[in-house]
Parts: C-alpha cells; sequence; structure tokens
C-alpha cells in the first residue's frame, strides 16, 4: 500500500496491546462514512480516501483508487449535470472498551458501483497529471459524461484504536495518512479487496476503450514488529490490469 487517496505517503503505526474491558458495541457504518473526506489535496474538489499502490520491488508501480466511501460518487451526482453511479455501502462498526479507557475500533465496509481509476506512479506526489492506465478520474467523467466509468465491488476491513468507547471517529487520511491523529489513536491493521471492470487506456498499450478488469489486494500488518516478511507492514500490495478475455 501506499496510503494515498488519496494519498501515498506513511502510515503513523503504534502496536499496542490488547486488553479488553468490555463487550463490544455495534455502531451504524454512517459513523464511519461521515468521517471520511475532511481533506482533498489528491484529486481535487473530490474528498480524499486511501489510495492502494503495487509492490515498489515489482514495477511498474500502479496507482489504484476505488471509491469505498462513496466520496467521488457523492461529487458526481451533485454536478449541475448529475452522473449517478449507484455506488452502495453497506457494513458495520465494533467498537470495543479497552482498560487503559480507550476502544479498540473494527470497521468493515462493503461498496458495490465504486467509481475506480488506476494510474502509472512516478516519482512525483502530484498525481494529478500520472498517466491513467485504467477508468476516468472524477474530473474526466465531469468534464465527458458520455465516458464510462470503471466500476469495482470491494471489501475495506481496519482496526485502530479511538480515544474513547462512543467517541467520534477518525478520518483514516487525515489520521493516519496525514500524520493527524488525536492522541490514543493508532492504526492496527487494514486490509482492502477490489474487483473492478471498465475501459483500459491508450496510456495501457491497447486501444483505448479496451475492455479491462481490475484486481486490488492489499494487506497491512500492523503490529509485528515489523521484521522479516513483514519488515514494511505490508506483505500483500497488488494492483492488477488485465484485457478481458485476455
Amino acid at each position: 500500500m501506499r496510503a494515498a487517496g488519496t494519498a501515498l505517503g506513511s502510515v503513523a503505526l503504534v502496536a499496542a496491546n490488547r486488553a479488553f474491558a468490555g463487550p463490544a458495541i455495534q455502531r451504524p457504518i454512517t459513523d464511519f462514512l461521515d468521517a471520511q473526506g475532511t481533506t482533498s489535496i489528491f484529486f481535487p474538489p473530490v474528498p480524499d480516501q486511501i489510495g492502494w499502490a503495487s509492490a515498489a520491488a515489482d514495477p511498474p508501480v500502479l496507482i489504484a483508487l476505488v471509491d469505498y466511501a462513496g466520496l467521488a460518487a457523492e461529487f458526481l451526482a451533485g454536478l449541475e449535470d448529475p452522473l449517478i453511479l449507484g455506488t452502495t455501502m453497506t457494513g458495520h462498526v465494533l467498537d470495543r472498551p479497552l482498560a487503559d479507557g480507550r476502544s479498540e475500533v473494527t470497521v468493515v465496509l462493503r461498496t458495490t458501483n465504486a467509481l475506480t481509476f488506476v494510474l502509472l506512479a512516478d516519482d512525483d506526489t502530484d498525481f494529478t497529471n500520472n498517466p491513467v492506465l485504467f477508468g476516468y478520474k472524477p474530473s474526466e467523467l465531469a468534464a465527458d459524461p458520455t465516458l464510462t466509468p470503471a466500476l469495482s465491488q470491494s471489501h475495506l476491513k481496519v482496526v485502530f484504536t479511538n480515544t474513547a468507547p462512543g467517541a467520534d471517529l477518525p478520518d483514516l487520511v487525515d489520521a493516519f495518512i496525514l500524520g493527524n491523529a488525536a492522541d490514543g489513536q493508532e492504526l492496527r491493521s487494514l486490509a482492502f479487496r477490489a474487483n473492478g471492470s471498465g475501459p483500459l487506456r491508450e496510456a495501457f498499450g491497447v486501444p483505448e476503450g479496451t475492455p479491462g478488469r481490475s484486481v486490488v489486494s492489499q494487506t497491512g500488518l500492523l503490529t509485528t514488529g515489523f521484521h522479516g516478511a513483514v519488515a514494511d507492514a505490508f506483505p500483500v500490495e497488488l494492483v492488477k490490469l488485465h484485457v478481458v478475455g485476455g
């Protein structure tokens, strides 16, 4: 993973012992969704979400942006000429008290019809001009709503500590990518899977609009001590594209 959002950068990680002080309380997934998208740095004016990159040891590095929180869908639906993608989110939040007064929060989020686009990475952190290999950015769809968006089904599971049971949940990008986590908020694990279909772009080396598929698989083990195969905390960093039928 490169935290993208979309943010490519370092994630603030702190390993912590788990000493539970009571049973988990289930909270609505809207408690999580409503907290996302408080910044708009990487593809303005669309709010930021975590983006996912393939492993640097297996170039070329690809960056996948999947609208798991529905923020790009909301942006497109709010245009003067609305584009409705049919994006839906379901899931749950489990909030379990810890002995130190904080809580451990587990978020499971399933998204359908999530806008997806994949970029070719480079050494610049300004991703707005990176070549697009798959799908279309929200800005491209806003400029030409006749384009066919790429859409994915995705599954996100994230575990983090929060300041107290029942406290407001953090924006993942702001807290753990941009480094603005409150005292007591620590990212413990992060897993993301997505499968999408849509148009491949000429930059991928095929005729523009060739039917394609995308696969994203990311696993972060953030309390391992960072040794051996999990030294970089992400033993799985996969972003793949292929031609349908190829």
